[in-house]
C-alpha cells in the first residue's frame, strides 16, 4: 500500500530490549545521522531534517507537493510496552487535507505503528494531526485495500495547537485489540515506525516537528 509497500526492504539486524527497561526510545534525534530511517524515494533527507537549538534537538519535517515518508525497522511487544509517547508541532497544515478521503489524503503530522510489515496483508494503526477531520475521528486509510489495512485516530485538528509542542500518549494495545477485536493479547510484537509529513494530493505545503518518540510500561 502507498505507506507499507517498501517495509519488506528492510531487514536490519535489531536487538531484543530487555523486559527490565521501562521505556524503549524509537528516537530522541539527538544523533545527525538519522542512519536507522529510510524513506520511500531518494530525496527523504531533504524533507525530514534535524534541526538542533540551544538546548535541544528534533526532526522537522517540510513537504512541498511530496509523499515521502521516513520507517524505521523496530521490533517492540506492545503487550509489554503498550503507550506510545511523543511531542509534535504542526507548523503549516496541507490545504483541505483529508485523511479518509484519496484525493485530499495529506496530512500535517501523522506517526504509525506498523502492526505488519507484509507484502499482501500490511496492518497499522495511524495517528495523525488533521487538517480537517474532527479529533477523536476514526476513519480508514483509502489507500489500504482489502486486506491490507491502516486505521486512523486524529489526535490533533486544524489550528487550534498550531505552532504549539503538543505531547501526546495513546495506548496502542488497547487501539490493537479494539480495531482487531481482540480479547486479550499475551504477545504481539510491531516491526516498524514510520513518520510522514505529506502534501501530494493537495499540492500544497505541509510541515511539523517530531521529538521525544517512545514506547513505555506505564
Amino acid at each position: 500500500m502507498k505507506i507499507l509497500a517498501l517495509l519488506l526492504f528492510f531487514t536490519c539486524l535489531l536487538s531484543t530490549p530487555s523486559d527490565k527497561e521501562e521505556q524503549i526510545w524509537v528516537d530522541n534525534f539527538e544523533s545527525t545521522e538519522m542512519s536507522d530511517w529510510h524513506g520511500r524515494a531518494d530525496d527523504f533527507r531533504d524533507i525530514y531534517k534535524i534541526n538542533t537549538t540551544a538546548d535541544s534537538s528534533y526532526l522537522s519535517a517540510r513537504s512541498e507537493g511530496s509523499d515521502n515518508l521516513i520507517i524505521k525497522k523496530v521490533n517492540i511487544d506492545i503487550a509489554k510496552y503498550p503507550y506510545l509517547n511523543w511531542k509534535w508541532r504542526a507548523r503549516t497544515l496541507p490545504i483541505e487535507g483529508d485523511e479518509s478521503e484519496k484525493s485530499k489524503c495529506d496530512i500535517a503530522a501523522s506517526v504509525i505503528v506498523v502492526i505488519r510489515a507484509s507484502k499482501w496483508r500490511p496492518q497499522s494503526i495511524k495517528y495523525t494531526w488533521s487538517t480537517t477531520l474532527p479529533k477523536e475521528t476514526r476513519s480508514e486509510s483509502p489507500y489500504a485495500f482489502w486486506p491490507a489495512r491502516t486505521d486512523i485516530i486524529v489526535m490533533q485538528s486544524g489550528e487550534e495547537n498550531l505552532g504549539k509542542w503538543i505531547t501526546e500518549k495513546v495506548n496502542v494495545l488497547e487501539h490493537y485489540k479494539m480495531f482487531y477485536d481482540k480479547k486479550k493479547v499475551r504477545s504481539k510484537d510491531i516491526e516498524a515506525f514510520v513518520i510522514m509529513t505529506d502534501s501530494d494530493n493537495t499540492k500544497s505545503l505541509s510541515e511539523a516537528d517530531y521529538d521525544d518518540i517512545f514506547f513505555s510500561k506505564n
